[in-house]
């Protein structure tokens, strides 16, 4: 006997409800973290997104969406 799923089975989700769950567990983790854990996260995710960045890319960035005295003001002292 083979259990292969089809579309039309009940206990598949359709994107709308896929992405609603995706919400819902969201929230909960959001829910239930403090401010310092949130910072924490949104930091990692940042360093995440930033690893493969080149210093190119990461000025680009920061002109970007701020502008050059900004980028002036993160640049590493010497």
């Amino acid at each position: 006997m083979s259990f292969v799923s089809f579309p039309t089975d009940p206990n598949i989700m359709n994107n709308e409800q896929l992405n609603q769950l995706k919400e819902n567990y969201a929230n909960m983790i959001v829910e239930g973290m403090d401010m310092d854990d949130l910072c924490q996260m949104c930091f990692d995710m940042l360093m995440d997104a930033y690893q493969d960045c080149t210093e190119d890319d990461i000025k680009g960035e920061v002109i970007e969406l701020y502008d050059e005295e900004m980028l002036e003001s993160l640049m590493p002292v010497e």
